[in-house]
């Protein structure tokens, strides 16, 4: 009598099926771990831009009033913003794209209504259709990035396959 050799069908539906368990679970955790670290290099970027927005007052006595006047985003703009930047031209834009984010100034100069001068920096991002936008802001009156809505980077396998 010979020895059965191979796999029955039965072991092998097994092993099909642990291999798709681990890989319903992995999926999301990788795609959670990509969107964690895209959200760090904008809070990264809004500390970059938080400290050129000082350097820039400290230059000029009032703050950037758009995204391209400062030397980060300058790049990412189709106006050679930067040489004058006093009010960056009416037809520059506002918005400048770095990195999967979106990054817009909000200033406030003094003497307009206000006691003191400030901006806000808001790095913003739509990931999913049926999640919110991922939106952090930094201000002149925080020291760190703020996230604005903390379940917009969660990833769901269900609304993924069944609402697009």
């Amino acid at each position: 009598m010979r020895g059965d050799r191979g796999f029955t069908l039965v072991e092998m539906m097994v092993v099909v099926s642990i291999v798709a368990i681990l890989a319903a679970v992995a999926t999301p955790a990788y795609i959670n771990y990509v969107n964690r670290s895209r959200q760090g290099e904008a809070a990264s970027g809004l500390l970059t831009a938080r400290l050129e927005m000082e350097e820039f007052y400290a230059d000029n006595g009032y703050y950037a009033s758009t995204i391209q006047c400062l030397p980060s985003f300058v790049a990412s703009a189709n106006t050679g913003c930067l040489s004058s930047c006093s009010s960056c031209g009416a037809g520059s834009a506002k918005n400048s794209t770095v990195h999967y984010y979106g990054y817009k100034v909000t200033s406030r100069v003094v003497g307009a209504g206000s006691t003191a001068a400030y901006y806000q920096i808001l790095a913003s991002r739509k990931i999913y259709s049926y999640a919110a936008t991922d939106q952090l802001t930094i201000s002149a009156n925080t020291d760190t990035p703020l996230v604005q809505n903390t379940s917009a980077l969660k990833f769901s396998v269900f609304k993924w396959l069944f609402n697009q």
